[in-house]
């Protein structure tokens, strides 16, 4: 998704993932990006924390056990490895919401494109006099009632939609912090 997004609905800002550096002051992970899932506790644990349905609550007793139970010599490089892991898998998850947004954004403006192009030939009915337009007339307006309520309501779940990166970044730095935390 590495294109130039021009149907962003959302008021924050679109910014396709989160840099290490924005959320971690700890040692860089550059080069671990796949190391961390060869690291069998260090994978379980990482794909624990970035679960959709992981409480949160959890993290601080989840991190400090793992953290105690490393030795000395590789706990750094091991909680790297951890913080690398829900790194990587919150930014997939954000890129995965972005595509979801951007999806639903651009259905919305397709729909609105149908709404217009309708709304226009309702106009053109109303200069015809014949039964026939009337008729047809009518019956637009009854389906358009309900098409603009449809299109109404799905316009403000938009809003909501757009909490979910928000929520994984938020997530994110809580993570992060936490797993801060305990390096030496």
């Amino acid at each position: 998704m590495s294109q130039l997004i021009t149907n962003w609905p959302c008021e924050q800002a679109f910014v396709e993932e989160v840099p290490a550096a924005v959320v971690w002051g700890g040692p860089s992970i550059a080069g671990m990006e796949q190391e961390w899932q060869k690291d069998k506790p260090v994978e379980a644990l990482a794909r624990q924390l970035a679960s959709l349905d992981y409480e949160i609550d959890r993290a601080e007793t989840d991190i400090a056990e793992f953290a105690d139970s490393q030795q000395a010599a590789e706990k750094d490089r091991k909680l790297t490895l951890l913080f690398t892991g829900v790194i990587t898998q919150l930014n997939e998850q954000r890129q995965k919401a972005h595509g979801g947004i951007i999806r639903y954004a651009d259905g919305q403006a397709k729909r609105a494109n149908q709404l217009s192009d309708e709304l226009d030939e309702m106009v053109r009915l109303q200069d015809d006099n014949s039964a026939e337009a009337q008729q047809r007339l009518a019956m637009m307006q009854q389906e358009m009632e309900i098409k603009q309520r449809m299109f109404d309501e799905r316009e403000s779940f938009i809003q909501h939609l757009c909490t979910r990166p928000r929520l994984i970044e938020e997530k994110l730095g809580i993570l992060a912090r936490t797993i801060a935390y305990y390096l030496e």
